[in-house]
């Protein structure tokens, strides 16, 4: 399996290929990599740059039609690169924020922890 960084104008037809809803290249964050499993992209994840030391691990998906394995190795992959790519420009955390028991049971296996910080939003 191959991760590289996407490229938004060859790339986003096979990605949003398998998405439930159309994305365009203005909504993934510049360092956004995929998985290719026999040369098709089978997941995405995206390191959102942030002010000061820390970032936002953004744009997490994987293709459902993908075997599960494989999805999950992809996915375990997407984040190693993130964290690598992180350390790389200097950031010092990684934040991300889900509600998903299978996306928190991968997060924790990949060492992110609970934090102090509250999510805050403002709906309209």
């Amino acid at each position: 399996m191959d991760i590289k960084l996407i490229d938004k104008k060859q790339d986003l037809a096979d990605i949003n290929g398998w998405m439930p809803f159309p994305v365009t290249a203005d909504q993934l964050p510049g360092h956004t990599f995929c998985a290719l499993y026999s040369g098709k992209i089978i997941a995405i994840a995206g390191l959102r740059l942030m002010e000061g030391t820390m970032c936002f691990l953004d744009s997490m998906a994987s293709d459902q039609s993908a075997p599960g394995e494989v999805r999950n190795k992809a996915l375990d992959k997407l984040t190693e690169t993130i964290f690598e790519k992180a350390k790389e420009l200097g950031f010092k955390s990684v934040l991300a924020h889900t509600k998903e028991p299978c996306i928190l049971e991968r997060a924790f296996r990949h060492g992110f922890e609970p934090n102090a910080q509250m999510i805050i939003v403002k709906e309209f």
